[in-house]
């Protein structure tokens, strides 16, 4: 799998739509890769979120602009740049350039935007130890988490709230609660962040409708690693898998976004001793 050259085809990709809606579909299928990792394998190639890189493909063209067409307005820059004020505009061209755009136009130095910012340093390699493993179909009780990642604990405790609720035990053994990582809470916008919270249930426990809904983790090939200590970096575990692992090993990613399965808990141990395993389904 070429990687880099699947890497070129998307920001080429988006270059050519930068003032069009981009869809994620369209993009994963110019990666030919499975949307549930795109995100992820974008940031872990380029060091950028997606929308990261668009919001600098755009400043540098209004760069452009700011010294090219002297007569055009700052707004009306700032508007074709995707911003719906001066204001907001200045505030990112400054933080990107150092420049405000009003400086910048009586004769800046455009080098700064001469290095895409996609082009990332060498990084020391991280010695993975990922397993290959046959993974059974579970069923879960799920429920999904949507908004701000600072009000997860409010979605846990509703999954042990109606945990304690049901006639029979559901208290989970280690290995046997999840969460479906959709989106990563550093590169996400809060409103958009989802995650969903399960724990295994029995296949003869009937679901009412109300605070959980029914998902399955689907039987198959995973490739697995665990993450020791913190799930707040938990990212320094999965984008080397991207990174290095994945463009290495002759696999391919299935449908499926990657797994946490956890081991202990905050409340049960110190961080340092959290243990969690990713899994990342393969065709």
């Amino acid at each position: 799998m070429n990687y880099q050259k699947r890497l070129i085809n998307v920001i080429d990709y988006i270059g050519k739509q930068l003032d069009e809606e981009i869809s994620l579909e369209s993009l994963s299928d110019v990666f030919c890769i499975s949307k549930f990792h795109f995100h992820r394998l974008f940031t872990a190639f380029t060091g950028l979120s997606l929308q990261q890189y668009i919001k600098w493909l755009r400043l540098k063209r209004a760069a452009h602009q700011l010294i090219v067409d002297k007569n055009q307005s700052i707004i009306n820059i700032a508007i074709n740049a995707g911003f719906d004020s001066h204001e907001a505009f200045s505030r990112a061209f400054k933080k990107a350039c150092g420049f405000s755009p009003n400086q910048y136009r009586q004769g800046s130095d455009f080098s700064y935007w001469e290095k895409p910012p996609y082009c990332l340093p060498k990084q020391e390699e991280k010695e993975m130890k990922v397993e290959i493993r046959e993974i059974e179909k579970r069923r879960l009780a799920v429920v999904e988490h949507r908004g701000d990642p600072k009000m997860v604990g409010d979605s846990v405790n509703k999954l042990v709230t109606w945990a304690k609720a049901q006639a029979v035990s559901l208290k989970p053994k280690a290995g046997e609660a999840f969460g479906f990582a959709y989106d990563d809470p550093h590169t996400t916008q809060p409103s958009e962040f989802r995650l969903d919270l399960g724990i295994k249930i029995p296949e003869n426990l009937k679901l009412e409708e109300g605070v959980v809904v029914e998902k399955y983790i689907p039987a198959g090939r995973y490739a697995v690693v665990m993450h020791k200590g913190t799930r707040n970096n938990i990212g320094d575990t999965i984008y080397p898998m991207y990174r290095e692992w994945l463009p290495n090993s002759g696999e391919q990613l299935g449908d499926l976004p990657c797994i946490f399965c956890y081991y202990n808990f905050d409340h049960e141990v110190a961080e340092t001793a959290l243990l969690t395993e990713c899994w990342f389904l393969l065709k």
